[in-house]
Formats: structure tokens, C-alpha cells, sequence
């Protein structure tokens, strides 16, 4: 990319940002103290903030390359048409993105979330995410022929959803093997009967998080107090516009109220996000309760996302983190009649392979809607079920 350290130091304090304090943190001012730099050299060099975005998801997509390069020779050792090395290799390949590469995958799922929302901020995400899928396309190339694109990009839009909960619960043994299970559907192409690890599904999902009777919430939430309504309308931004679209100013603006009225409750910023988180995770709570075609009419995207923005700042709440888990371990438990029969037919699905579409699902879905084009990059029930089908 660009070679001069000026512009390297500040895209390294950026990213640096991103991965502390989330989107919120990308000010440019905070940018260029880290940078040892200035406004004026950040303007000239890169341009305004949506330019920093744009150069700095250029990177991202030149650090899969990067990435992709150190794991092709060590694919090419491997039959990837066995089911169980295929797996092993796609939970290998999230373990290092979330160790090693830590830095690169928090502020690539950083960018993604915030394509998903912003239309100016989309500037690169083509580049990026089209880097993760020729990765694993050009991986499957030579066992899976003809079904590589498919497939190929099934395992990018998973890795796509799985890779924040990855992130902040790479260490909880319990999500490291209801993700096994998963990941082995996902590389049988969700093809019956489950075996091994997969066959445990339910126990594994019982095991896998704090009961959400047991897990406190950040912050106090007294049902029809007034301190619950605020807290209600911080978390619709939060899911609808993210969370650098978070202040004081904004909530009281969507409540109708004077910023008083919301600091009175939240003192700080951080308050207010914590009061915000805590209400989306109980509307999620009730919206997991709720048929697919009634999931979509009340939030769709916007609930997607919202499991995103758990995971992401669980990542700098531990607090958040059970949640976060609870998220994960209940993905399309509201949706398991309609993917199964969707995606398996008349014999349908078993319960870790429902959960590996669905989570395929999610992250394609999430990746189409940074790209800024649903209809093109999207990948359907009926696609993962010709997958299924397929040779």
C-alpha cells in the first residue's frame, strides 16, 4: 500500500483505537496525539474520516492476503475433501485471527459492523471481504471443483459470524467445542448423519454460557422505570445506527427529552453504553422467543447486528461476556423448523448443522450488507441446501 511511515504510524494508531474503543474511538484528533502526528498531515496524506476508513479497510484486505499467503502451502498438504480436516483448518484458521492476528481481526469485524451501517463508510469493503472468500475458494479449489465459489463462501460468511465470539471467548472451553460441532456440520456440508463432537449438540449449548436467570446485567434496568425507557432508546441507536451514534445528545433527541433528563441516569458515555447494551440484550432476549417471519418484520438486520455489537464490546466489558456467549449458543434456536426443512428437505437438519447454517447465514448476510449489495453477495437457504446437495 503506502509506504511512507507517517501514514503507517497513523493508521497503526487508528487501528489501535478501533481494537480499544470500538468505532466511538476513531476521533481523528485522538488519532493524530497517538500518531505523534497532526490534522493537517492526516488531511493531506489521507483525507477526511471516511478516507481513513477506506485506507484502513485497504489494509485489512491487503493483511488477508498477507494471511492467506502463510496458509495456502500449508492447505495444500492436506485433503480437504475429509470433512474432519477441513474442520480442523477452519477453527485453526479462526484460532490464529483471533491471537496472533488479534489486532487485524477486531478492527476488520470493527469495519464490517459499522459497513453494515454507514453507506460512507463502505469504501473498501468489497476489497476486504472479497479477500476472505477468494482465500477460501481458491483453498477448496482443488477438492471441492465446481462447488468451490458455494462453498468457499459459505465458510467465509461463517467464519464472518463466528469470529467475534471467537475473539472474546477463544479460552472458554465450553464455546471452543459447541464451536467444533458446529464447524464439523459446516465442513460435512451439513450433510446427515452427525457424528462425534456434533452428536453432543444439546449438551454442548446447555453447557455453553451463563444461565441468562444467573448472569447480571452491566447496569440496573427496573422494568417501565423511566431509567429502562432511556436505556430502551440507547440501544435502538445502538442497533440501528451503532455505536459511535451513541451520546447523550442523540438519545435525548430520539426520547424527546433535554440531555439533562439522560445524564441524570447515565452520567458518563460509559454509563449510557452499558444501559444501552443491557436493554438490547433483553429486547434480543425476547425477539430469540419469536418466529422467523416475526424476527424479520420487528428488527431483522438490526438484531443481526446487535449480536455483533455484544460480542465486539464484550471484548472491552468482560461483564458482557455471558451474554455475548448466550448469544452464540442460542443462534436460531427460534428458527430451527425453517432451516432445517429449508436446507435439509423433507429428511431435515440436525441440531448442530441447523446452527451451522444459521450461523452461515448471519455472517453472509452481515457481509452482503457491508458490501452495500444484499441481493449480489448474499447467500440464501436455497443456496446451503444445493451445497448440501451437491457432489
Amino acid at each position: 500500500m503506502m509506504a511512507s511511515s507517517s501514514i503507517v504510524q497513523i493508521l497503526h494508531a487508528a487501528r489501535t483505537r478501533i481494537v480499544a474503543h470500538g468505532m466511538a474511538g476513531l476521533s481523528l484528533r485522538a488519532i493524530v496525539q497517538d500518531a505523534e502526528s497532526s490534522l493537517g498531515s492526516l488531511h493531506y496524506r489521507i483525507g477526511d474520516k471516511g478516507a481513513l476508513i477506506g485506507v484502513l479497510a485497504a489494509e485489512e484486505a491487503d493483511e488477508r492476503r498477507r494471511m492467506a499467503a502463510t496458509w495456502e502451502p500449508r492447505a495444500a498438504a492436506l485433503d480437504l475433501s475429509v470433512p474432519d480436516t477441513l474442520a480442523a483448518l477452519i477453527a485453526a484458521w479462526l484460532d490464529e485471527a483471533a491471537t496472533l492476528r488479534r489486532d487485524h481481526a477486531v478492527a476488520g469485524c470493527e469495519l464490517m459492523l459499522e459497513a453494515t451501517i454507514d453507506l460512507a463508510t463502505r469504501t473498501g469493503m468489497d476489497d476486504m471481504l472479497g479477500a476472505e472468500d477468494d482465500f477460501w475458494i481458491g483453498l477448496l479449489r482443488p477438492a471441492a471443483g465446481e462447488d468451490a465459489t458455494l462453498f468457499g463462501r459459505a465458510i467465509a460468511g461463517y467464519c464472518r459470524d463466528e469470529l467475534p465470539f471467537t475473539l472474546v471467548a477463544s479460552g472458554h472451553p465450553d464455546y471452543r467445542l459447541l464451536r467444533a460441532a458446529t464447524i464439523a456440520r459446516l465442513a460435512a456440508r451439513f450433510r446427515a448423519p452427525a457424528s462425534g463432537i456434533a452428536s453432543h449438540f444439546e449438551a454442548l449449548v446447555d453447557r455453553c454460557g451463563t444461565p441468562r436467570d444467573t448472569a447480571v446485567l452491566p447496569v440496573g434496568l427496573p422494568e417501565g422505570s423511566r431509567k429502562a425507557e432511556l436505556a430502551g432508546y440507547a440501544a435502538a441507536l445502538i442497533a440501528e445506527r451503532g455505536i459511535a451514534a451513541l451520546s447523550h445528545r442523540t438519545v435525548a433527541a430520539r426520547a424527546g427529552v433535554a440531555n439533562s433528563n439522560v445524564a441524570h441516569y447515565f452520567r458518563t458515555h460509559d454509563d449510557l453504553l452499558r444501559a444501552g447494551m443491557g436493554a438490547l440484550i433483553l429486547g434480543m432476549r425476547s425477539e430469540l422467543t419469536q418466529g422467523i417471519a416475526q424476527q424479520r418484520a420487528a428488527r431483522g438486520d438490526a438484531l443481526l447486528r446487535a449480536t455483533h455489537s455484544v460480542a465486539l464490546t464484550a471484548l472491552r466489558d468482560a461483564r458482557l461476556i455471558p451474554f455475548a456467549l448466550d448469544m452464540r449458543r442460542r443462534r436460531g434456536e427460534n428458527v430451527r423448523a425453517e432451516i432445517a426443512a429449508g436446507v435439509g428437505g423433507a429428511a431435515g437438519l440436525d441440531a448442530a448443522a441447523t446452527q451451522a447454517a444459521v450461523v452461515t447465514l448471519v455472517g453472509a448476510r452481515l457481509g452482503a450488507l457491508a458490501r452495500g449489495d444484499g441481493a449480489a453477495f448474499a447467500i440464501d437457504i436455497a443456496a446451503l441446501a444445493r451445497l448440501r446437495d451437491g457432489d
